[in-house]
């Protein structure tokens, strides 16, 4: 019995200091070991903040104290009662905390971040005033839009847009249907290109405030049919021949569920000023939000050579005109 209980205590005392061996591991290495496998992987950052070894809820609470700091406010679209034009909505953008957290503990190692951001819609919006036109954008969007409308001059689209590739500049072309039916191959062309199209009516000849509405519908249900068949898409904006149209106008236009667009800075390149005085006229008057308009003409194709980089140099990107008015922020 006294063998058997010497060796009771021998193992007892054994457990004990394994217990204590383990507990002291656990004290020592237990919260690296957490965070080693249950916290962010290594090299992981958000906006350049390191994440790494992080757990659960100290993302969480990470993440609340920079969405904080980058809420931004919805902006109302703005009516010009007298001009009977409006300025587009912006929408408000706040960071979706939880699918941030969530993004950044499934980030594999050296990932880097940004944050999950969500819209937040205005109070008053563009849809809520349909027939209104506009002739630029919400001046908080750092982007200028180039809208080039096109009844002729496919010998200097080629060149075009090789000089909108080679700049990483997006642009919109609103086609005239007449134009648009004989020349499909540029159609495709453009859209594959990236670019937008536009609906500029069915002939150039067209003025639409002598247009009833039959004859006005009719002339951008065609123009639309025709660019769908070339490129499977209908255009989105319209804008009518040297800005002339009326009441009428404006609503068929958001009738056919489209949005009438003018211009707020015009080379008026079809009466060839040259290259120099549209490229002062530019500059001297550029502007965040502005919508440009040319034409296809070969002192186009060479201006937009000189003026695509000096607009990059004012922090300005330029987009088509459907990514100058929505309401998303340009990021």
């Amino acid at each position: 019995m006294t063998h058997r209980k010497r060796e009771w205590w021998k193992g007892a005392i054994l457990i004990l200091l394994l217990v204590g061996a383990a507990a002291v591991l656990i004290f020592q290495f237990g919260e690296p070991l957490r965070r080693r496998f249950q916290g962010v992987k290594p090299g992981v950052t958000l906006q350049g903040r390191p994440m790494e070894g992080l757990l659960h809820h100290e993302v969480a609470t990470a993440v609340s104290r920079m969405a904080a700091h980058e809420r931004r406010e919805p902006v109302n679209a703005q009516v010009d009662e007298g001009k009977e034009r409006i300025i587009p909505e912006l929408n408000g953008l706040e960071v979706d905390r939880e699918a941030t957290v969530e993004r950044i503990m499934g980030a594999q190692p050296g990932e880097r971040l940004e944050p999950v951001y969500s819209e937040i819609t205005p109070s008053l919006c563009w849809d809520h005033y349909p027939g209104l036109p506009a002739e630029e954008g919400n001046p908080r969007k750092p982007c200028v839009a180039l809208m080039i409308n096109v009844a002729w001059g496919e010998e200097e689209l080629p060149e075009m847009l090789d000089v909108l590739e080679k700049e990483k500049a997006r642009a919109t072309f609103f086609l005239v249907g007449r134009w648009a039916e004989q020349n499909e191959a540029f159609i495709e062309k453009i859209a594959d290109d990236g670019h937008e199209l536009g609906n500029h009516g069915y002939s150039d000849s067209e003025t639409f405030p002598e247009l009833d509405a039959w004859g006005a519908a009719r002339s951008l249900r065609k123009t639309n049919e025709i660019i769908h068949d070339a490129a499977g898409c209908y255009p989105r904006y319209f804008t009518p021949h040297k800005g002339e149209y009326n009441e009428l106008t404006l609503e068929i236009v958001s009738r056919q569920g489209m949005r009438t667009v003018l211009w707020s800075l015009d080379t008026v390149d079809w009466q060839k000023p040259g290259v120099k005085a549209m490229e002062e006229k530019i500059i001297n008057n550029l502007a965040p939000a502005q919508i440009i308009l040319m034409h296809p003409t070969a002192d186009t194709v060479q201006l937009l050579k000189v003026i695509l980089p000096r607009i990059r140099e004012r922090g300005l990107a330029v987009v088509s005109v459907g990514e100058l008015l929505d309401a998303r922020w340009w990021r």
